[in-house]
């Protein structure tokens, strides 16, 4: 045996001899390249048929009030006169409680249906009475503008929920303004309804009819409100406007005329009424959108010319057209007190102790131009007037101060887009309402408006 010497260690396995002992193993062989990992794949994007629309603005205004009449909106407001300290003083207001959020949910086309459902919402609601200023201004309760379902198809358009009348086919012919609406004058206003309706298209017209059932101003009439209406639009003449402050639309020339029926059941003139007395009340609206200036794209606004023209005509309506008509029916005979069971303005019990419907006429005319090339700066004009034909001195109302016979209404407005998603307003608005003892009462506004559309 052969002897290594000192400090050499043996190795622990000898190497292999060439030739001599078995071979050494192969590597294991490389798996199929059907059993191969595959490479991690590119992510997909998730969709659905389902889509949802999330819009709505931040508004901020600044207004100067020559009195101290108005809040934030003009509205149906009666005007201090001058022989008063809020009819001698003037006031400012900030607020930004017209900004507003709005989302938009349309369903996957089921069997030639098209479903939607909308909610929208301001900071315009009810406030406790006796709020603080403070609160007033910077806690503004949410309200709730419209909440509806639209279900769309070949035959038959249905709305179920909340949002505007269809008498004045409401929104379509707004004014552009910076005002809050309803303007003096103004068919306006939003209630839970049930409308059905169909637009007959073709080439050159487009011809729509809907009917509708609508909240009454009085539930203890038992009766909804009845509206119907019918609207026309040539096709090839169509221009530019604006809804309020709102961004601009392009639609053909359109005219509409609508009409509304309403029962109303009001608890008889006694302190501790019994029964009740019933009376009818109706109105008619006609309303156009006529481009001056036509346009041809939404994109080329500039020189764009329209008019906007509303007139409307009933009784019992001083809800729904702007107006301020707190009319009380006469003291009773033994001095008790007779509390209504109906929102002011709408029938009164007259000196014989017959229920009287309230009428009011009024019209609306507007203006707006986009100025060349752009478009981006824009300019309109407003005037409004309305009659009344119960509250005058021959009727006893000589002395009343807490409703107007007439009133009139007059605004100039410049709006200039930033950028797409930013606008700015500025805006003159005169209010004038003559009582029914001849004396008439004014307001003077200038207002800046700051709009981010989203």
């Amino acid at each position: 045996m052969t002897q290594l010497p000192t400090g050499t260690q043996a190795p622990a396995t000898p190497p292999p001899m060439a030739g001599i002992g078995p071979a050494a193993a192969a590597p294991p062989p490389a798996p199929p390249a059907d059993l191969a990992k595959p490479p991690a794949a590119a992510p997909v994007a998730v969709t659905s048929k389902w889509k949802a629309t999330i819009y709505g603005m931040a508004e901020f205004d600044i207004m100067h009030d020559s009195t101290q009449s108005f809040g934030e909106s003009v509205g149906a407001t009666v005007i201090q006169r001058e022989d008063t300290y809020a009819g001698r003083h003037a006031r400012t207001h900030f607020t930004t409680r017209n900004s507003r959020l709005g989302v938009k949910v349309s369903a996957p086309e089921y069997e030639g249906f098209k479903t939607t459902a909308a909610l929208e919402l301001d900071f315009f609601g009810s406030q406790p009475p006796n709020v603080s200023e403070a609160a007033l201004v910077s806690s503004g309760t949410f309200r709730l503008r419209q909440a509806y379902i639209k279900v769309e198809s070949d035959y038959v358009d249905v709305v179920i929920g909340q949002t505007y009348h269809l008498f004045g086919w409401q929104p379509f012919f707004f004014p552009a303004t910076t005002s809050f609406f309803p303007v003096m004058n103004q068919v306006f206003g939003r209630m839970p309804q049930l409308r059905v309706g169909h637009t007959f298209k073709s080439e050159p017209l487009n011809f729509e009819l809907a009917a509708a059932a609508v909240k009454p101003p009085q539930r203890d009439s038992e009766i909804p409100d009845i509206q119907a209406g019918m609207r026309f639009g040539v096709n090839g003449w169509k221009g530019i406007h604006t809804l309020g402050a709102g961004g601009m639309l392009i639609d053909p020339l359109s005219i509409g005329v609508s009409g509304t029926f309403r029962h109303l059941k009001v608890a008889e003139h006694a302190a501790a009424p019994l029964y009740s007395r019933s009376a009818n009340a109706y109105a008619i609206s006609v309303d156009a959108m006529v481009p001056i200036i036509p346009a041809s794209a939404l994109d080329d606004p500039g020189n764009a010319l329209t008019l906007t023209g509303s007139f409307f005509s009933g009784t019992g309506i001083a809800d729904i057209v702007g107006v301020a008509s707190n009319v009380p029916s006469p003291p009773l005979a033994d001095g008790a007190v007779y509390t209504p069971d109906i929102d002011n303005g709408l029938a009164v019990y007259d000196a014989n102790n017959n229920l009287k419907t309230i009428g009011w006429r009024g019209m609306m005319i507007g203006l707006q131009y986009y100025l060349p090339p752009s478009g981006r700066v824009s300019v309109s004009a407003n005037y409004t007037q309305g009659w009344s034909d119960r509250i005058t001195a021959e009727h006893g109302y000589r002395d009343l101060r807490t409703a107007f016979r007439e009133s009139r209404y007059i605004d100039g407005n410049l709006f200039v887009d930033i950028m797409p998603a930013l606008r700015a307003g500025l805006s003159f608005q005169r209010s004038e309402q003559t009582f029914a003892d001849d004396v008439t009462a004014t307001n003077e506004r200038f207002k800046l408006s700051l709009y981010s559309f989203f």
